[in-house]
């Protein structure tokens, strides 16, 4: 009689307690709207983004170095003027769940290579946007919405040459001026 009554509490039980899973974005849904900060305070929605062509980069310390080839390419192309500021918009988020360093060390941090390279970096202190989108630790996780902000390409992890190219051809592809 207990076994009857003690299988079915436990699976109440590890129902109740199990840790919510993310809510991963998949490609064609529309991004969820967020509330971030970056680290100099100034505060972000998705509607703070007005281009039409909305790239998301979620890195942590141990993602950071993950598809530099990518960042670099991507960071030419602008300074080229080959991906049009008017089209486009870049926004990275800093996973500070990711690590045991204290939030304001990060801070320091994210703030220095804002500036450095000219960014914008939000921060993702509790883990929100992870929950909120489906990002994943350990990884680069890189989104990319379209003028609807629905998503129309995502990646988690390291990136082949080959796919980073055919990544580079669609953004340059969605950011070219329409005559």
């Amino acid at each position: 009689m207990h076994r009857l009554i003690a299988r079915p509490l436990v699976a109440l039980l590890l129902l109740c307690c199990a840790p919510k899973s993310a809510a991963a974005l998949n490609v064609g849904d529309k991004a969820k709207d967020f509330t971030l900060s970056d680290a100099f305070g100034k505060v972000y929605t998705l509607a703070s983004f007005k281009q039409p062509v909305l790239e998301v980069w979620y890195e942590g310390k141990a993602s950071r170095y993950q598809n530099m080839w990518l960042k670099n390419r991507i960071r030419r192309l602008r300074a080229q003027g080959k991906l049009s500021d008017d089209r486009y918009d870049g926004v990275g988020i800093a996973n500070y769940q990711e690590t045991a360093i204290p939030n304001t060390l990060i801070d320091m941090i994210v703030r220095r290579r804002a500036r450095k390279n000219g960014i914008r970096v939000l921060c993702d202190r509790d883990g929100r946007m992870q929950r909120l989108w489906g990002f994943r630790n350990g990884r680069s996780n890189i989104f990319l919405f379209d003028a609807r902000r629905r998503l129309i390409w995502k990646s988690s992890g390291p990136l082949t040459r080959k796919r980073a190219k055919q990544y580079l051809r669609l953004l340059l592809r969605l950011t070219r001026k329409r005559r």
